[in-house]
């Protein structure tokens, strides 16, 4: 969780899980510790193998809108009405069991232990009390394999897994962390907390919980129309559940059903119903709320452009420890969004940003550190904050940190743990990383590519020769990875 935010359904599939191999150690960072619409890019120019890249880059808006759509805002623990405590008629009701699990070996990589379960992490504690939690463990079950480990132990949609063997389980690497950590066919014990037998029951009594007016029910059901997660995906009623926790005082609700006029996303686009909604959101002391104004004042939505306007609601929400908000003035002052490019105060955002412990801070300040914009240029640094990224799991500073790997820039030169990071990144779907294996690897080293094929073959993608070179059979297996469920 970024800036203490409860972001979108980010489900992680368990059935799929990175050997402890590819978890490569990171170097700590220097200092300190979707989320900002533009990122630092690592451009390589294609050609020959000893091709030298670029510099490493962000990518900033050009003096017109961007084309695409805004993210979706994260949201603040506590917006004003919705940090507060459920009362007990407002939570559901359930009970706690205990199911035991056989981890089976993951299938074409036996020597690892595997569950085959999708999750999502609770963590604001308003919405984890009305959802029937006690504290703050608890991973939801978003859906489980056929016939892999955790559909035998009787693991659904709805359930939270609260413990393993007694360790309690409050994110999702802490289930990814413990199934790495197991030998296939180990027994292990899970403590489950059920609110109803079965998905379909689990859905019936939120909707009776949200029915009696709790906003965050009504917020969490939006959510799993929105990311398809127990559900069919629907926009549509995801709208209209974001409407109704709005006109019932959310001021989440407010926010994202403003977003979704905005976008036309499941209702008709409605961008001067959206800035109403923004604004009261805002005005009700919601910290994401500014920030997305901020936004549609940054990129013309809906209203004319005011870069001063803009870099003022996101100081405002900056002000609040929101990090998001910090990135986004630092990338104002690196020279988008209409003003002067000042790379000091840029520099001096990322690091606030950073600090708070903000991979996508951490990543910006890796990239000034790269380029010497603002700061003296230091490839030991620009590693460093990379590497800090990478570990919170922000995509371009893992595919940044695999060419400093490959190189030996800022580090010792090692092409495997580059392959791992980039490998990573592909199962992650990462498309800039994507685009970059598929049309400049000659830009990588043939130790890299190599090592690259090695993983590839590990996964059961790639059956060709480990040769470094790169012909249909690795492009497909890169593009296997990509799409892989």
């Amino acid at each position: 969780m970024r800036g203490g935010s409860v972001r979108t359904l980010t489900a992680v599939v368990f059935s799929l899980l990175v050997p402890a191999a590819l978890a490569a150690p990171l170097p700590t960072a220097d200092a300190g510790g979707s989320r900002p619409w533009a990122g630092p890019r690592l451009l390589i120019v294609a050609g020959a193998e000893e091709t030298d890249p670029r510099d490493i880059i962000r990518l900033l808006p050009s003096g017109k809108a961007s084309t695409e759509p805004p993210a979706a805002p994260d949201l603040p623990a506590s917006p004003g009405n919705d940090a507060s405590l459920p009362e007990p008629s407002l939570r559901l009701s359930g009970q706690s069991l205990q199911l035991p699990l056989t981890f089976q070996p993951w299938p074409g990589r036996e020597t690892l232990a595997y569950a085959g379960v999708r999750l999502d992490a609770i963590t604001d504690p308003a919405l984890a009390a009305a959802l029937g939690l006690d504290g703050p463990a608890g991973v939801f079950v978003v859906d489980t394999t056929p016939d892999a480990p955790a559909a035998l132990a009787g693991l659904h949609f709805g359930d939270f897994v609260t413990e393993i063997d007694g360790a309690p389980i409050s994110k999702t690497s802490d289930f990814l962390d413990t199934v790495k950590a197991r030998a296939p066919g180990s027994q292990g014990l899970l403590t489950v907390w059920r609110v109803a037998d079965d998905g379909a029951g689990y859905l019936e009594a939120l909707r009776r919980l949200a029915g009696r007016g709790s906003t965050p029910a009504m917020m969490f059901l939006a959510r799993l129309y929105a990311n398809g997660s127990g559900v069919a995906k629907s926009p549509e009623e995801a709208a209209a559940w974001y409407k109704t926790a709005a006109l019932a005082g959310s001021t989440n609700g407010m926010l994202l059903y403003g977003d979704a006029l905005a976008t036309g996303q499941g209702v008709a686009k409605d961008l001067a119903g959206a800035e109403r909604w923004i604004r009261k959101s805002a005005g009700a002391g919601n910290v994401a709320a500014l920030f997305r104004l901020g936004r549609m004042y940054r990129d013309g939505e809906g209203m004319m452009r005011d870069p001063l306007e803009a870099i003022s609601l996101f100081k405002k929400a900056a002000a609040s420890r929101y990090t998001p908000a910090m990135v986004a003035v630092g990338l104002m002052f690196e020279g988008g969004g209409g003003l002067e490019a000042d790379h000091l105060q840029a520099v001096q955002w990322y690091k606030l940003a950073a600090d708070a412990g903000d991979p996508e801070g951490m990543a910006a300040l890796g990239t000034m550190y790269s380029t010497g914009r603002g700061v003296e240029k230091d490839p030991l640094k620009a590693t460093a904050w990379y590497a800090a990224a990478a570990q919170r799991g922000q995509l371009l500073a893992m595919h940044n940190l695999a060419y400093h790997y490959d190189r030996g820039i800022g580090t010792a030169r090692d092409p495997e743990t580059a392959a791992s990071y980039v490998y990573q990144a592909l199962e992650r779907r990462y498309m800039f990383t994507y685009q970059q294996m598929l049309q400049n690897n000659r830009a990588w080293s043939r130790e890299f590519r190599k090592a690259l094929q090695e993983r590839l073959a590990a996964g059961g993608f790639y059956g060709g020769t480990v040769d470094g070179t790169f012909g249909r059979s690795t492009y497909d297996a890169i593009t296997a990875v990509v799409e892989a469920r």
